[in-house]
């Protein structure tokens, strides 16, 4: 998901690539989810977005990349996060990972500043990140060498790696509640496809939002926002008034838990409204149909056929037949 502007709307393919270009929630991202030692090593003061994407021509769908550079060790290290939004789950990552990562090299080295020496010569590591918000399972293989036809007969003389997945639909609501942060919030919201469980999950999140520190609390919002475009109904006002009180008032915890209750209750009335009208429409119908069924009895007890009985009132000649059995 991306967006880097926020008076612009975002569709949802895009929303990801906007959040974690926040260097504060691309580090929240990395703690959160991510459990390796490096992880605590990691200089945030360092780190550094490499504006420019990998994703090839051949490739592209709807996925987008974002790739950071970072000391670790007085070393750089290079993360390249290929943020994958498709339903299905594509069974050559690791072959389009590998790409990816000698287009990152190839960059690297073009854009160097001097020339390395032979024996000073070295490439930054890469950590290959894939973060997957699809339905289904993630089912394809996370080591490179799974793809190679036979590679069980080699031994560390075939080329390796292994990507980390980050997987939204995987994790528990539980989970993502106890971390009470940006990122968790974001990775339930994004699992909620069902109206009323928006709502409830929102109102959970209550005071995780109200305690997000400033810059990464309007980052959430317009995120929410377009969250709330897409999973609310257009047509209620109650949601236009939300999203208005959103963008123009930032966090107004109050106010959002109002307007939320008050989507929900407007749902529930409209509901019984729609109730009420169809139980007066079908009672209305009945009526009337119960009024010619009376009509044609009269007609039948006046000697009519059939046929002039069902072209005066509607009633079916079956019916008809039946009405006229009844009566003799």
């Amino acid at each position: 998901m991306d967006q880097k502007k926020t008076d612009i709307p975002f569709p949802h393919d895009s929303s990801y690539r906007y959040l974690l270009s926040s260097k504060k929630l691309f580090m929240e991202l990395l703690r959160s989810f991510v459990s390796q030692g490096w992880v605590k090593q990691v200089d945030e003061s360092s780190i550094e977005e490499i504006n420019h994407s990998f994703v090839l021509s051949d490739f592209r769908r709807k996925e987008a990349d974002l790739v950071y550079k970072v000391r670790l060790n007085e070393r750089d290290v290079i993360f390249y996060l290929l943020v994958e939004l498709q339903s299905t789950v594509d069974m050559e990552m690791p072959y389009r990972l590998l790409l990816y990562q000698v287009e990152i090299w190839r960059y690297v080295l073009r854009n160097r500043e001097t020339a390395a020496s032979e024996s000073s010569f070295s490439l930054p590591a890469i950590v290959p990140m894939v973060l997957y918000n699809g339905q289904r399972p993630w089912a394809a293989p996370r080591r490179f060498r799974q793809l190679l036809s036979g590679e069980e007969a080699f031994g560390s003389e075939l080329l390796d790696f292994e990507y980390i997945l980050l997987d939204v639909e995987r994790y528990t609501e539980e989970e993502l509640l106890a971390l009470s942060n940006t990122i968790g919030s974001v990775f339930l919201l994004d699992q909620t496809a069902d109206q009323e469980l928006l709502l409830e999950r929102l109102r959970r999140l209550m005071d995780t939002i109200r305690n997000l520190p400033d810059d990464l609390q309007g980052q959430f919002i317009n995120w929410l926002t377009n969250m709330i475009k897409v999973q609310l109904p257009p047509e209620s006002r109650d949601v236009e008034h939300l999203i208005l009180e959103i963008k123009e008032k930032g966090v107004s915890v109050m106010g959002l838990q109002k307007n939320l209750e008050a989507i929900k209750l407007r749902g529930i009335e409209e509901g019984i409204e729609k109730g009420i009208e169809k139980g007066i429409e079908e009672g209305i119908e009945k009526g009337r149909a119960l009024e010619r069924e009376n009509v044609a009895r009269n007609m039948i007890a006046l000697g009519l056929d059939n046929a002039a009985i069902e072209a005066a009132t509607g009633v079916p000649e079956e019916k008809i037949e039946q009405m006229r059995k009844q009566l003799h």
